[in-house]
């Protein structure tokens, strides 16, 4: 029964990530494929059985990820190299887009790349009033790795 909390546990915090876990092999371990972006770049992570929620840690020893529900990966403000990185101490924000994610990409795509993929995007967005910020949903801990080339 611990088993099944334990793994029904990691699965939320990658469900709250906006975290695909990949392949059968890489499952098992917990390591998640192409999950999410940082300054444009993939990221993958491991996930962990953690819940930091109402541990009353200051929301500066967290970095923010912006989750979108599914319509797109998340995007992280920091990562591990990053003078601000928290050593994968997360807040998930969740994100909706009242206009849709067309005029989020409008207002928010500033290299045009066809997706938010960085935290500027993601900022103008939500300056524009078409992603919303609707607050932190979980908090946990994960590890953090660039996508390799040849998986992104």
């Amino acid at each position: 029964m611990h088993i099944k909390r334990i793994l029904s546990t990691t699965a939320a915090f990658a469900a709250a990530a906006g975290v695909a876990i990949g392949a059968a092999g890489q499952a098992s371990a917990g390591v998640s494929g192409p999950a999410f972006y940082v300054d444009h770049v993939l990221y993958r992570t491991v996930a962990t059985p953690t819940d930091l929620s109402g541990t009353g840690a200051p929301d500066q020893s967290f970095d923010a990820i912006y989750d979108f529900g599914g319509v797109q990966r998340s995007v992280a403000e920091s990562a591990p190299g990053y003078r601000d990185f928290n050593g994968g101490r997360w807040q998930v924000h969740a994100v909706s887009l009242p206009n849709g994610y067309d005029a989020a990409l409008t207002s928010g795509d500033l290299d045009h790349d066809g997706v938010l993929d960085a935290l500027d995007e993601v900022m103008a967005a939500i300056s524009a009033g078409d992603a919303v910020d609707n607050g932190v949903v979980k908090s946990f801990v994960c590890t953090v790795n660039k996508v390799p080339a040849s998986q992104s």
